[in-house]
């Protein structure tokens, strides 16, 4: 379901019955298709959703025949490309290997699904935060702060304390 009072679509309510991990849950979602218009083979049109977890972005399509089901976890995202026109929007979802493209005709729920996989992106690894401080004590100030924003557990912050004081 999306963040919105927007009802679910069968293509999302079959994704979280099949595929949705017990510890990963729908963030948003916006209905479309991937492939072009009267496509053929590997360009063929396939209608479906495009579904931000807080793990992944999926295109998921049930069919009668079967389902096609492609996923991009968060973290490998490398950059999202958005061309909206006056008729429909194209995401385009880039990895270090790979790429989805999906349009839609929803251009408002569009918004917010770039939105949301902008936002998992951004919470994805710690490690991605400024590079270290010159001294320990800087470091660990840091670190407790990451500690009170729960950001890092306290398991973590106690270990790279200890790493911290040795080194010092």
């Amino acid at each position: 379901m999306s963040e919105d009072s927007t009802p679910e679509s069968k293509h999302v309510t079959k994704f979280k019955e099949s595929h949705l991990e017990s510890d990963d849950k729908v963030v948003t979602s916006v209905e479309g298709y991937i492939g072009d218009m009267m496509g053929k083979g590997d360009n063929t049109q396939h209608n479906g959703a495009l579904i931000v977890t807080s793990k992944q972005v999926a295109f998921y399509r049930k069919g009668l025949l079967g389902e096609i089901l492609e996923t991009i976890p968060l973290k490998s995202i490398t950059s999202i490309e958005r061309r909206p026109t006056l008729r429909h929007c194209t995401i385009r979802i880039h990895t270090s290997h790979d790429d989805l493209t999906f349009k839609t005709l929803d251009k408002e729920q569009e918004a917010i699904v770039v939105k949301a996989i902008e936002d998992g992106r951004a919470i994805e690894p710690v490690s991605q935060t400024a590079p270290a401080p010159q001294n320990g004590l800087d470091t660990l100030r840091e670190l407790n702060e990451l500690k009170e924003l729960g950001i890092i557990t306290e398991e973590e912050f106690n270990a790279k304390k200890q790493t911290i004081l040795a080194a010092i």
